[in-house]
């Protein structure tokens, strides 16, 4: 569209009339002709047309812009982007920040703060080098263009998405006014990382229901004759009136009070000590288990033409299905994944074990249009995962592509997956007979095939004779292919493989009483917070009990810890805590070992503690408010004997006698 002629930036002519149709071909001609715009090249004999881009008015030249981008910063801004260094100790700091409140910084804003502080990082390095520059070759000082350059190179890289996609690039809040990003940037020198997080960000807003009115209104709910909702918010109405507090709804007040922190107060004196255990009491986890004996990478999934007992009536089937990751240029398999499935799940297995073999990000990945690649889970996860510099990836129909790994995959199958003797080969309905099983003899052989675990192994042998075998065109091992120095490398570090490879899962999932509880690939797994000493974490369940939370993980890490995520108003997630695999409990004396009981004994308490205080505070609120069970029956006894009308006087006693006894 743009091109650099007699060293003059010029725009096709055809963008006037035809591609963005800004003129007819005919006021185009007359343009020319008038002067109104600078043509330095006609078209004919297979050349274009150009217009040089500056004589043409400003209004254009910006349309011409937005459409296809700035020709004077394409340049500069590859050159500035190729010196970007990725800031180890920023990730770290950004990664392990905790505001006061105890939660940390979001991924969405994690990655802004990143992006910052690399590119503030550049930003001092060019202007630095650039003054010693002048200084040394005593040259004219023109800073403040520089500056002017290099913030106009960084506004423009808040536009740029990673391919296919609506995820921006370089995710900065950067100012794009010279001034404010010399401030901003002095600030981060004197500041450091810390400068860039939000000083307001973590902040729980202010809430109306607090203080006195918090406790009226709790004190109020929490009476066992269980007033309900609207009957409250009337008496909280005529309360208001009296004591000029501010105007609440009725969905306001119900909100409020079956948030946890406030549920657990009220429902153990409004509803019982048995409906609060039921909720809100702790609950071990009894241990039955010994109670009884006993540059470019492709990815294709496919089922394993292999044979294998399985229980049925037949007593065989060919159920499994392999998921290899394949580096393409050496044909070496990386990564895979082996089971009964072809989910998002095998794919991340696969893709994690790529990297681990690798080290490094390929600047290419291609995938089919199964709906395991195209989710966004894993949409997301090959976003991040390509290079950050030229990195690219799509499913083969995206661009009419056939598969490079299919070809690789046949010939896997031909030259060693289907010298196994339980191979069923392709289909019973091909035509050629060396790629037709042999019924007769596998069905006269069921008892031998193998079981599912070998499989796996004699899978692994298959990769390994693979891996080792000679390259059909470059004639040495495969291993030795891929062992060769790369002519670009763009390494991956452990806090990148933690970003990549740790996942939410799909929905919130609440945390309950005894833990919370996940289902992960078919798998039931069970967590709990403890606090560093191992113990129950009190100050956890006082907040977040019967609280929803987005549960990250690693499937290969399931076993040791997960983090758990608040869902956020716009849609982002924020740190909270980590949960362990629930701790169970050993309840036959002769199973346990040194230690079980202590800790049976401790983790028992925890269910008391929390009952004692929920009843020490719910009946301090009911004393301070003068609203209690005991005070309730009087009211209600007087009323009775009354006929609902006490006497003035006799009405006076009482309220002042309940004024004393609130003194």
């Amino acid at each position: 569209m743009f091109e650099n002629y007699l060293n003059t930036v010029c725009v096709d002519q055809e963008v006037f009339y035809k591609d963005l149709s800004i003129l007819s071909y005919d006021n185009f001609q007359k343009w020319v002709q008038r002067g109104k715009i600078n043509r330095v090249r006609t078209k004919g004999n297979g050349r274009t047309g150009l217009i040089e881009f500056q004589s043409v008015p400003e209004d254009l030249r910006q349309l011409i812009i937005r459409s296809y981008g700035n020709p004077y910063l394409t340049d500069d801004r590859e050159t500035f982007t190729n010196q970007l260094e990725s800031d180890e100790a920023a990730i770290d700091f950004f990664k392990s920040f905790r505001y006061d409140t105890g939660l940390g910084i979001s991924d969405k804003k994690q990655a802004q703060y990143i992006c910052e502080a690399e590119i503030l990082n550049l930003y001092n390095k060019i202007v630095q080098n650039y003054e010693a520059k002048i200084k040394d070759q005593r040259k004219k000082n023109n800073k403040g263009g520089l500056k002017k350059k290099l913030c106009s190179i960084i506004k423009d890289l808040k536009t740029e998405c990673y391919p296919n996609t609506t995820t921006k690039k370089y995710p900065h809040n950067l100012p794009t006014n010279v001034r404010a990003f010399d401030r901003k940037c002095q600030g981060y020198i004197d500041e450091g990382y810390e400068f860039l997080v939000h000083k307001n960000a973590g902040n729980k807003a202010a809430q109306k229901i607090k203080g006195d009115i918090a406790n009226w209104i709790i004190a109020q709910y929490s009476m066992p004759n269980k007033v309900v909702v609207p009957v409250l918010h009337s008496l909280y109405l005529r309360e208001a009136a009296k004591k000029s507090w501010c105007e609440l709804s009725e969905s306001a007040i119900y909100k409020w009070l079956y948030e946890p922190e406030q549920e657990k107060l009220w429902m153990i004196s409004r509803d019982g000590i048995e409906a609060y255990r039921n909720k809100y009491g702790h609950k071990l986890v009894r241990d039955k288990e010994q109670w009884f004996p006993n540059a470019y990478w492709a990815i294709d999934g496919s089922k394993i033409d292999w044979m294998h007992y399985y229980d049925n009536d037949l007593g065989a089937a060919a159920k499994l299905k392999i998921d290899p990751v394949i580096d393409v240029y050496s044909e070496k398999i990386i990564g895979w994944s082996f089971s009964e499935t072809e989910s998002h799940v095998d794919h991340f297995t696969a893709v994690k074990m790529a990297f681990q073999e690798s080290q490094s990000r390929p600047y290419l990945f291609t995938y089919d249009g199964q709906s395991g690649h195209t989710s966004n889970r894993m949409q997301e996860l090959y976003g991040k995962m390509v290079a950050k510099k030229g990195g690219l990836h799509y499913k083969h129909a995206a661009y009419e592509h056939s598969s490079p790994v299919e070809g690789i995959f046949n010939r896997l199958q031909q030259q060693v997956i289907n010298s196994w003797w339980f191979s069923d080969k392709q289909s019973v309905k091909v035509r050629t007979n060396n790629n037709k099983p042999n019924m007769d003899f596998l069905l006269s052989n069921l008892s031998k095939l193998p079981k599912k675990e070998e499989l796996v192994k004699a899978w692994e042998l298959c990769v390994q004779e693979w891996n080792e075998a000679t390259h059909p065109t470059l004639r040495i091992p495969r291993n030795e292919v891929y062992a060769q120095e790369p002519l670009m490398h763009e390494p991956i570090n452990y806090l990148d493989m933690i970003d990549l490879f740790w996942c939410y899962t799909p929905e919130p999932i609440t945390y309950k009483a005894d833990g919370i509880k996940v289902q992960i690939a078919n798998e039931k797994y069970h967590f709990e917070v403890y606090n560093v000493n191992g113990d129950i974490d009190l100050r956890f369940r006082e907040r977040w009990v019967n609280k929803k939370f987005f549960v990250k993980y690693d499937p290969d890490q399931l076993d040791n810890y997960v983090s758990l995520y608040l869902k956020l108003p716009d849609g982002d997630k924020q740190f909270v805590a980590d949960a362990q695999p629930v701790r169970k409990q050993q309840q036959i004396p002769v199973l346990m070992t040194e230690g079980d009981k202590s800790q049976f004994t401790k983790d028992y308490e925890v269910r008391k503690k929390e009952e004692a205080s929920a009843k020490s505070t719910i009946q301090r609120i009911q004393r301070e408010t003068g609203i209690t069970p005991e005070q309730l029956i009087k009211d209600q006894e007087l009323k009775i004997k009354f006929g609902g009308k006490l006497p003035k006087q006799l009405r006076n006693e009482v309220e002042s006698e309940v004024y004393i006894d609130r003194m």
